[in-house]
C-alpha cells in the first residue's frame, strides 16, 4: 500500500523534527538475516530512501537521510532485540526528539539512544511517497499483521497509550473494522480478528484442481503467482508483473565526489574489492565485509576516469586513468601494485598520458600489454594513444606501439580463434563527433587496421557471444558539429550492434538501438535467466 506524501503534508513539505510512530503488529518467526519494512518514505524520482522503519529477528532499525554541505548519507539507529518475532501482538512507540531516539515496547521501560547524528530539521518530502509494509520493491516485504500504524507529530506519544490493561494491544487510533474481536478466548489463547484465518497454500509444481482442492491456494514460485482452485480450474489471484528491473538495490556507496568509473575485482585469499574513479583528488578502494562494501584504502588521483585491474603471474596491479595534471602540472596515470605484506596498493609505475580516459589490459601469446586511451593534449584531440608492453627483465611497462586516435574514450580487446583484436572508440576530432572508430588486428607483432566504423561520439565498445555468433556493440553518445546548431535531441541517437561475418571477414551491421546518453556512457552485455 502506498500514497503520496502530499496527502499528509499538504501545507508544508517538511517532515516534523519531533514525532512518534505507533505500531501494533504481530510477526511470525523470520530467517536470521531477513529484514522487513514496516514503513518507508521514498523519493519517487530518485528512489532514495528518506525515512524508514524496518526490523530483523534481533533488531529494530530506524533509517533516515541526512544532508549537509559534504553531501547526503543514510543514518541508521538500531534498537537491539525488541522481542518482536514471536507470533504475538506487540505495540511499539518510536519517539524522536532533539537528538534522542526512544523505543517503548508494550508500555515497558523505554530504551533511549543519544545519537551522534540528530534527525534533520529540514527533511523535505516533496515528490515523495509513503509505503506501508514495503520499500517500493519485492525485497523486504512485511509478512506479518498490522493492527494500527500512526504517525503523530510532537513529542513522545507513549503517555497517550500507557499505562494500559492490555499493553500489547494498547490503542491510539485503530480503524473501526479492526476493533471488534470474534470468539471468546480459552486460557492463554491469542484472540483472532475477523481478517485472520487458516489458509492452506500448496507450493511447488502445478497440482491438480478438483473438488478435493476446491477453494485452496497454489503459489507458483517460478512465475511468482498465487492461484485459487475454482471449479476444476486454477484462477489467478495475484500475479507478478513482467519486469525489467532484475536487480535490486543492496547498498548505497557514498563517495567524496562524482564517480566516473567502477572496477570490481577479487584478490585471492584476501577478498572482493571495488575501486571507484572519483572526479576530485581522492579515489577509493572498498572491501566486501560482512555483507557490504566498506572503505578500505584512499588513493590520490586527478579527475580519475577509470580503473583497470590485471595480473601478471602472481603480481596484482591496479591502473588508474587520470584526466587532469597533478599539482606540478604534469600528466601521469599511475599503476599500483598490491603489497602482500602491507595488504594495500602501493605506487609502482607512473606513465605520461594525455587526458587519459581508459586502460585496457590484455595478454597475447604469453606477453602482457596495457593500452591507454589518450583523449586530448590541450585542445588537440587528434593525438596518439599508446600500447605498452611488459618487459620481464626491467619489470616495467614500455611503449610498444602508438596508434593515431581522435578523442579516444575506450579500448576493447577480444580474440576470435587464433586472432587478437583491439578496437578504439573515437569520440571527437576537434570539430565533429562524426568520426570513424577503428578495429585493429594483431599481425607480425603489431596491431594493424582491420576495419573502420562510422560512429558519433563513440564512448564504449563491448564484445559478446551468443552461441557461436560474435557481436560487437558501440555506444554512440551524441551528434555534434561546430558548424551545426546544437539540437535538443542530439543525445538521442542510434547505437549499433555489429555481427562478425566469417565469410566476408568483416563485422556487418546487425541492429540499431535507440539510446539516450548523458554523462558517462557505455554498454554492457549480460545474461538474465539464461537469455
Amino acid at each position: 500500500m502506498s500514497f503520496p506524501a502530499s496527502r499528509i503534508f499538504s501545507q508544508c513539505d517538511l517532515f516534523p523534527e519531533e514525532f512518534s510512530i505507533v505500531v501494533t503488529l504481530r510477526v511470525p518467526s523470520l530467517p536470521p538475516k531477513r529484514n522487513e519494512y514496516l514503513l518507508t518514505v521514498v523519493a519517487e524520482e530518485s528512489d532514495l530512501l528518506l525515512l524508514g522503519l524496518r526490523f530483523s529477528p534481533a533488531q529494530l532499525h530506524f533509517l533516515f537521510l541526512r544532508k549537509d554541505r559534504a553531501g547526503a548519507w543514510q543514518t541508521r539507529v538500531s534498537f537491539r532485540s525488541p522481542a518482536l518475532v514471536d507470533s504475538h501482538w506487540h505495540t511499539l512507540v518510536l519517539a524522536v526528539s532533539a537528538g534522542v531516539f526512544s523505543l517503548t515496547t508494550d508500555c515497558g521501560l523505554p530504551v533511549d539512544i543519544m545519537a551522534d547524528v540528530p534527525f534533520p530539521a529540514t527533511l523535505s518530502v516533496r515528490g515523495a511517497r509513503f509505503f506501508v509494509g514495503s520499500r517500493r520493491r519485492a525485497k523486504g516485504l512485511f509478512t506479518g499483521l498490522v493492527r494500527q500504524l500512526v504517525l503523530l507529530p510532537g513529542s513522545d506519544a507513549t503517555p497517550r497509550l500507557c499505562p494500559s490493561r492490555n499493553a500489547p494491544l494498547a490503542v491510539l487510533s485503530i480503524p473501526r473494522v479492526l476493533q471488534a474481536l470474534t470468539g471468546k478466548p480459552e486460557d492463554n489463547e491469542v484472540l483472532k480478528y475477523p481478517y485472520e484465518t487458516n489458509i492452506r497454500v500448496t507450493l511447488g509444481p502445478r497440482p491438480p484442481c478438483t473438488e478435493v482442492e476446491d477453494a485452496q491456494f497454489w503459489f507458483d514460485a517460478s512465475r511468482k503467482g498465487l492461484y485459487l482452485c475454482v471449479g476444476n480450474e486454477w484462477v489467478s489471484v495475484l500475479a507478478a508483473k513482467e519486469r525489467l528491473d532484475y536487480v535490486e538495490e543492496h547498498q548505497n556507496l557514498f563517495t567524496n565526489s562524482e564517480t566516473l568509473g567502477i572496477e570490481v575485482f577479487r584478490i585471492p585469499q584476501v577478498g572482493l574489492f571495488v575501486a571507484t574513479a572519483n572526479r576530485k583528488a581522492t579515489s577509493a578502494v572498498y572491501k566486501w565485509t560482512e555483507g557490504k562494501f566498506v572503505s578500505y584504502q584512499n588513493i590520490p588521483t586527478h579527475q580519475a576516469q577509470a580503473w583497470r585491474h590485471f595480473t601478471i603471474g602472481k603480481k596484482i596491479f591496479l591502473a588508474v586513468a587520470n584526466f587532469e595534471p597533478d599539482e606540478k602540472g604534469q600528466e601521469f596515470s599511475v599503476i599500483y601494485k598490491w603489497s602482500h605484506r602491507k595488504l594495500k596498493f602501493t605506487p609502482y609505475q607512473s606513465i605520461a598520458t594525455h587526458s587519459a580516459r581508459d586502460w585496457e589490459a590484455f595478454e597475447v601469446d604469453g606477453e602482457h600489454f596495457l593500452a591507454v586511451a589518450n583523449h586530448r593534449e590541450g585542445d588537440n584531440h587528434n593525438i596518439d594513444s599508446v600500447i605498452y608492453k611488459w618487459n620481464p627483465a626491467t619489470r616495467l611497462f614500455e611503449a610498444n606501439q602508438t596508434i593515431a586516435t581522435s578523442g579516444a574514450y575506450d579500448w576493447e580487446f577480444f580474440s576470435v580463434g587464433p586472432y587478437s583484436f583491439l578496437v578504439v572508440a573515437n569520440t571527437f576530432n576537434g570539430t565533429s563527433t562524426k568520426v570513424h572508430s577503428h578495429l585493429y588486428i594483431r599481425l607480425l607483432g603489431s596491431f594493424q587496421l582491420f576495419q573502420s566504423f562510422p560512429t558519433f561520439g563513440a564512448a564504449d565498445w563491448e564484445v559478446f557471444h551468443i552461441g557461436e555468433r560474435i557481436f560487437l556493440a558501440v555506444a554512440n553518445s551524441h551528434s555534434y558539429d561546430v558548424e551545426m546548431q546544437v539540437q535538443n535531441d542530439s543525445y538521442i541517437i542510434n547505437s549499433v550492434i555489429y555481427e562478425l561475418n566469417v565469410t566476408a571477414q568483416a563485422f556487418v551491421k546487425f541492429q540499431d538501438i535507440l539510446t539516450c546518453s548523458g554523462g558517462r556512457r557505455g554498454l554492457h552485455a549480460h545474461r538474465v535467466e539464461g537469455q
